[in-house]
This record gives C-alpha cells, sequence and structure tokens, in this order.
C-alpha cells in the first residue's frame, strides 16, 4: 500500500487526484463560507449540489453542450437557494430544518426523476455524455514535471481556483464585503446603519446557489458523465467542516479543501491497491473521520479562545 502511494506522489498521480477531489469541496464551501459570513448558515449544500448535478448531466447530454449543461446546474441550485430564503428569511422558519428539508428533497426528487424520465434506478449514463473540457497549454505540455502539474486539468478546476480569490476580494476588497460581515456579525447594527440585511442574506444565499452548482456540475460533467444516485456522498457535509477548518477565510477553505482532497486520494489508492486487507468500508470511512477530527480541533480551539477572552 505504501509504495503504491509512493508511486503515485513520484509520477504526480496523486497531485491530479487531489485537485479533481478538492475542487467540488472548495466550490461548495466557498458558497458555505458566504453565507456563513452573512449569518445564514445553509447546510443544505448536499442538496443543492445534487439537484445541479442531475440538472446538469440532463440537460448537458440533451442539448450536447456541457456549457449549456453547467448553466442549467447552476440554475437548479440558484432556484433551491432562493426557496431556502424565502422559507428561513421571509417566513422565519429555522435554518437548520430548511437545510435538512434541502437535502432530504435532493436525494427523493433526483431518485424519482431518474425514474421517471429514464425508468432507471441507481445511476445514469446518457447516450451521448458530455464533459467539462480540459485546459492545456501547449508550451508547458513538453515540460517535465511542471506540464504535469499545470496543464490538462478540466476547466472547472481552475474556475474553482479563480473563485478563491473572487471570494477574498468580494469579502475584503469591496463595500460588499463589509455590508456583507456587518450583518453576519451585528445585523441590528448594520439595519441602523441602513443596510438591508434581508437583502444582503438574500444575496449570499445566491452566491452559494452559485458555487453549489458550479461543483454538483462539475460532479457529473467533470469527474464523470454519469449521474449516480446520492453521487454528493457527504461532500456538501464535507465543505460545511471545511469552512470552519479554514476559519470563515478563502485562503483557509482552499488548505482545508486540499487536506480533504488529499484523504479522498488516499482513500481512493488504498482501495484499488493489491494486497490491502483492511475492510473496504473502514477505508471509505476516511474522509469522514478526518470531517469528525476538523470539527473536534475546531471545538477546542473555539472554547480555548472563550476562556481566554
Amino acid at each position: 500500500m505504501l509504495s503504491s502511494i509512493g508511486t503515485q506522489i513520484m509520477d504526480l498521480s496523486l497531485f491530479i487526484m487531489v485537485v479533481r477531489f478538492m475542487t467540488p469541496i472548495l466550490l461548495a464551501a466557498l458558497g458555505g463560507l458566504i453565507t456563513d459570513i452573512a449569518g445564514v448558515v445553509n447546510i443544505g449544500l448536499e442538496g443543492m449540489m445534487l439537484t445541479s448535478a442531475f440538472a446538469a448531466v440532463t440537460v448537458g447530454s440533451s442539448t450536447g453542450s456541457w456549457l449549456i449543461g453547467t448553466l442549467a446546474g447552476i440554475m437548479a441550485s440558484l432556484i433551491i437557494a432562493l426557496a431556502i430564503g424565502l422559507f428561513s428569511i421571509k417566513m422565519n422558519v429555522d435554518i437548520l430544518i430548511v437545510g435538512f428539508a434541502v437535502n432530504i428533497l435532493g436525494s427523493g426528487l433526483t431518485i424519482f426523476l431518474l425514474n421517471s424520465l429514464f425508468g432507471v434506478t441507481g445511476n445514469y449514463t446518457p447516450s451521448t455524455p458530455v464533459s467539462i473540457p480540459e485546459v492545456t497549454f501547449p508550451f508547458l505540455q513538453d515540460v517535465p514535471i511542471i506540464g504535469r502539474l499545470l496543464s490538462g486539468h478540466s476547466l472547472m478546476i481552475w474556475i474553482a481556483l479563480a473563485a478563491v480569490a473572487l471570494c477574498m476580494v468580494l469579502i475584503y476588497r469591496t463595500p460588499y464585503g463589509v455590508h456583507l460581515r456587518c450583518v453576519g456579525e451585528a445585523p441590528t447594527a448594520a439595519k441602523s446603519l441602513g443596510i438591508s440585511v434581508k437583502r444582503i442574506q438574500y444575496s449570499s444565499l445566491l452566491w452559494s446557489g452559485l458555487f453549489t452548482g458550479l461543483a454538483g456540475s462539475y460532479m457529473s460533467i467533470g469527474l464523470t458523465s454519469m449521474f449516480v444516485t446520492d453521487m454528493t456522498g457527504g461532500t456538501g457535509f464535507i465543505a460545511l467542516a471545511v469552512v470552519l477548518f479554514g476559519n470563515r477565510k478563502p485562503l483557509g477553505v482552499l488548505l482545508g479543501s486540499v487536506i480533504f482532497g488529499l484523504a479522498t486520494a488516499v482513500t481512493t489508492i488504498v482501495q484499488t491497491s493489491q494486497g490491502v486487507q483492511f475492510p473496504s468500508q473502514f477505508i471509505q470511512m476516511v474522509p469522514y473521520l478526518a470531517t469528525l477530527v476538523v470539527l473536534i480541533v475546531f471545538a477546542v480551539r473555539k472554547k480555548r479562545m472563550v476562556s481566554l477572552a
């Protein structure tokens, strides 16, 4: 097993797997980060990603365009984001209840549509699959190491990295970012200054819808070219843990996504290695055990900060 991991490190296959697996986590976590800063804890990331993944592969295969499929995935996620805002912000329903409802709806609705539209259960592979294109740099392809590190990655990976920079500018370098943080930290004070608290919170949910739509689309027409029931596999919940691990900062979220992407990559390598004696179910638990460890560390760190204050 260790020799297999060592081989993957030497030929940079591990690096490629990490950036592939970290991308949906990173995008979803950025969406969760913006809502968290605005004081809206959106735990419905899982359901939003799942719905967008289904919409992307369905519309993309029907139209033959990965771009239209991705836009459909984003639109599906934005609609759910607006619904979350309607129930939690306008109707004052507990945001946690709304989030759980979205996750349950995402799973049940996609299973229902899978059977109703395509007459299948479990998974759907379109006859004319589409895929998000890869970005290649001809002048780097033949360069040892650097060419493999930078060229040939999915366009969505570069979009995810650009989204980190966008969030840094948006949160810390714009008036909107000031309003966003003010609403999250002191909504009453923000309202007294003339800031529309509800408008800011709605907009944060729309940002979350955009990023989770990209994440879900990548999972169905980027990582694969098919839809599998509950294919997100807890990625939305891992993204929430990444927000905490990253101390609610874009660069911290990026670091956390890399760590969880590494955990998923190592899990995949171990599962496919010959002679491994560990039960596969135990190996599949590794990313979720990492999530629990992160949450425990965050809770301990928060308790220490409170005791020092």
